[in-house]
């Protein structure tokens, strides 16, 4: 696989991942009961409320049809309700991904390219539709997963480019997710040491374009 595909890849997978763990920080913690715990929806509904902020760091792959682990990176990731975000990948090839509230900034440092666009509203994409479990029911049907820790739901667009999500808690807070893509490539995130509502400065959302760095115009992931 080229390079470049590679990094397109990888982006394309985070911004998935992002909607879908942005939309999973809001309220108390889940304490696990006596009693038969809720289900993956119920958790989601709980933990979705009074989200401020939320940072972790992740682990990502992705696997080719046969198991096969193709890629592979690590880093770390901030979220400011209500459409705020960084993420960075440290490990193999340093990249950002950066939503300002307006605009979608991409930075490849290998490449010393830099790509924006406007970016997606929640009710538009996938990337932050799941800020607001509601979203959920508009958007995607959810399906049974035969586990009460992980929800299961397919996109009722055809334009959005994975077929379907896993997303897996335990004791109530998220530590899972997996996309399936349209090349039957699964994408494996998971989420260390995740923080909820920790103090965030403003800048971590604000994307300054490095000297030298070249800017492309209505980068699609």
């Amino acid at each position: 696989m080229k390079p470049e595909m590679t990094t397109r890849r990888w982006c394309h997978s985070i911004l998935f991942s992002l909607a879908l763990v942005a939309s999973l920080a809001w309220a108390e913690p889940v304490v696990e009961q006596e009693t038969e715990r809720p289900d993956a929806r119920a958790q989601l509904d709980v933990f979705s409320q009074g989200l401020e902020s939320i940072s972790a760091r992740f682990s990502q792959m992705t696997l080719d049809p046969d198991g096969l682990v193709i890629d592979s990176s690590e880093g770390a990731m901030v979220f400011q309700a209500p459409d705020r975000f960084r993420w960075s990948y440290e490990e193999p090839f340093p990249m950002e991904i950066v939503a300002d509230g307006k605009q979608l900034w991409h930075y490849d440092e290998s490449l010393d390219q830099v790509t924006v666009r406007e970016q997606p509203a929640a009710g538009e994409s996938p990337l932050m539709v799941l800020t607001q479990p509601e979203l959920l029911d508009r958007f995607y049907r959810i399906e049974d997963s035969g586990r009460r820790d992980v929800l299961r739901f397919r996109p009722l667009s055809d334009e959005v480019e994975f077929e379907f999500a896993t997303l897996e808690f335990y004791q109530g807070e998220p530590v899972m997710l997996e996309l399936l893509d349209r090349f039957q490539q699964i994408t494996r995130l998971e989420l260390i040491d995740l923080e909820r509502n920790p103090e965030l400065e403003a800048d971590l959302f604000e994307f300054e374009v490095p000297e030298g760095a070249d800017v492309l115009q209505g980068f699609e992931p």
